[in-house]
């Protein structure tokens, strides 16, 4: 391909990329940006984290009769199911396989959004629609027997169902909200997920099936109920140990321990997803829309001029104060959910085993510290269902919680120790816990005055004024403008092996703008640092552009055709985590790759 049709190509290519970010630009800032953005990944990602939760109870519904037979008050036997019930839950439960395996292989792409849309909300709620139907019926028939006979009751299968029927309706539900933002034209028809999203939805299934598995073989070894079974390996897993269902052979014994061992590694996985999720989740998408909104304020209220100089400073304040206000509004929205699900937890468990509220909150308390002192355990039907459900919904929200106080109360109460020590230590702490890279750091603003540039910024910014000190001197123009070039990508490339996530000054990005010969605007559309950039990527490609198109010009005017072999740097610049900004921001500063 020759140098016009590459360059049109590109062009094209970012003139699509300029229509997206225009259309961005129109919602981003919007009151409904956050929702329906939110709502494209954590649509399907709750959909996918419940659904095989949902088949896990669907599955004890099946294994497990609805009804337990008591003999003074004591466990006797289970009732039969009828033939219907038994019929119309493996039909529910088939229904609810399905909708999850439509909505694995959409996520993997093998099956097109709106097919996998339809199968897995209709399933989802003909799953949902019969189990409810079957509860109903059971309560209506049972409970009148139940006051005739005091000695039938409930058993976990039934409950089960009763969670089961829940769990299916939301999941339907919310692939409906989903679908409602792809016809109302909010995002593509395909469900916006990043890696470890993908990783986490799989890591859920696999701990599920580790669940349901590690429940039929227990079952069978100590003849317990499948229910029984599944809270057992629950308990397990979550290292509490209540010590109300212990292996009582050496069978058990024996495989007990490679069973929790590999649950640990898997649960584990699951909580180091749900870390990462938390992170990079809605933070970055309502930091974005923060920003947007308060930098579209200051243009639309710029009576007094600025400095280039004060531009930059704001836009970088804003930044600042957009990410330390969404980090206080994760840790408020992860305290009030889980403070949420804590005391109410404690009331269903003190309600159904006829405990005090504060018996309750102490079993709560206890259990999600994995304490476990078994004091206080479940021993209902209901009760054990239910501590199912709470485990696996308390693992990720206890989890949410940690990662939101890490970056606030975590790093204050840090910051305070660190200070505390210094002044108890007369301040020779803080020399030895300097980090290895502020020291070797070549970050201009991080350096006082008087101490000497690195060598790499030091030739940087004296062939940056011979350059300018050069004039019309055509041969000392090109010397000079290759050396700077050359000086400057080798000081980039240090702060990529140093520092990669460093945040350059405003001397340094007038710097950048010289060499390269263009103009930013801080406060506008194309504003470089208008989003979350990777700095020096995008540093070392808008210098590496600036040279090939500096030595493109040279063979022209030496009367060579041929471009030079500089595209080494294309293969390398696609691995690198730039954001999709870069390319925008190269088209509107004209320094976009050839």
């Amino acid at each position: 391909m020759n140098g016009q049709s590459r360059t049109e190509a590109i062009k094209q290519k970012l003139r699509l990329v300029g229509k997206s970010q225009e259309h961005a630009d129109d919602d981003i800032f919007s009151s409904l940006y956050l929702e329906w953005s939110t709502m494209a990944s954590s649509c399907p990602l709750m959909a996918a984290a419940l659904g095989p939760v949902s088949n896990l109870f669907s599955i004890t519904a099946l294994a497990e009769p609805w009804v337990i037979e008591l003999m003074d008050g004591q466990f006797d036997r289970f009732r039969p199911d009828n033939v219907r019930t038994i019929v119309l839950n493996a039909i529910s439960l088939a229904f609810g396989v399905l909708a999850n395996v439509s909505l694995l292989a959409n996520f993997t792409g093998r099956v097109k959004y709106s097919l996998s849309q339809a199968i897995s909300i209709t399933s989802f709620y003909i799953a949902s629609i019969l189990l409810l139907a079957l509860v109903g019926d059971g309560y209506r028939v049972y409970s009148s027997l139940g006051r005739a006979n005091a000695d039938l009751q409930f058993s976990q299968g039934y409950w089960s169902a009763v969670i089961t029927a829940v769990l299916y309706f939301l999941c339907g539900f919310v692939l409906t909200w989903n679908l409602v933002g792809h016809l109302r034209g909010h995002y593509p028809a395909s469900f916006i997920l990043t890696s470890s999203q993908r990783s986490l939805m799989l890591q859920i299934l696999c701990i599920i099936i580790w669940l349901a598995g590690g429940g039929g073989l227990f079952a069978g070894i100590q003849d317990w109920s499948y229910g029984d079974a599944v809270y057992f390996c629950i308990v397990t897993l979550l290292t509490i140990g209540f010590g109300d269902f212990q292996p009582t052979n050496d069978l058990s014994r024996a495989l007990v321990l490679p069973y929790a061992l590999i649950g640990v590694i898997i649960l584990g996985l699951v909580v180091v997803n749900v870390r990462s999720l938390v992170l990079v989740s809605s933070r970055e998408k309502k930091s974005l829309n923060r920003v947007e909104r308060v930098r579209l304020r200051n243009l639309q209220h710029m009576q007094l001029e600025r400095t280039d100089e004060e531009s930059f400073n704001l836009m970088q304040k804003i930044h600042k104060s957009a990410k330390k206000r969404d980090m206080l509004a994760n840790l408020g929205l992860s305290t009030i959910m889980f403070l949420i699900f804590w005391f109410l937890s404690a009331l269903v468990f003190s309600k159904i085993e006829g405990w005090s509220y504060f018996i309750g909150f102490y079993f709560c308390s206890t259990s999600i510290l994995t304490i476990g002192y078994g004091q206080f355990v479940p021993t209902l039907p209901g009760s054990k269902a239910f501590f199912v459900l709470w485990s696996l919904v308390g693992v990720p929200l206890l989890t949410m919680l940690i990662v939101s106080m890490r970056d606030t109360v975590i790093a204050t109460i840090v910051h305070v120790a660190q200070k505390l020590g210094d002044v108890m230590l007369k301040n020779t702490s803080s020399n030895l816990t300097t980090e290895p890279s502020q020291k070797v750091s070549t970050d201009l603003e991080s350096q006082k005055p008087e101490e000497p540039l690195s060598d790499a910024r030091n030739n940087e910014m004296q062939n940056f004024n011979a350059y300018d000190n050069y004039g019309s001197g055509h041969g000392n123009d090109i010397f000079a403008r290759e050396m700077l070039l050359v000086d400057a990508i080798q000081g980039i490339v240090m702060d990529i092996g140093v520092n990669p996530g460093k945040k350059y000054s405003y001397k340094e990005w007038n710097t950048l703008a010289k060499i390269v010969e263009t103009r930013f605007d801080w406060l506008g559309a194309n504003s470089p640092i208008r989003f979350p950039v990777d700095e020096p990527a995008l540093f070392l490609r808008l210098y590496w552009n600036s040279l090939k198109d500096h030595l493109r010009n040279k063979r022209v005017q030496m009367g060579m055709s041929q471009q030079p072999n500089v595209d080494m740097f294309e293969s390398s610049a696609e691995t690198s985590k730039i954001n999709k900004t870069v390319d925008t921001i190269l088209w509107a500063t004209g320094q976009e790759s050839c």
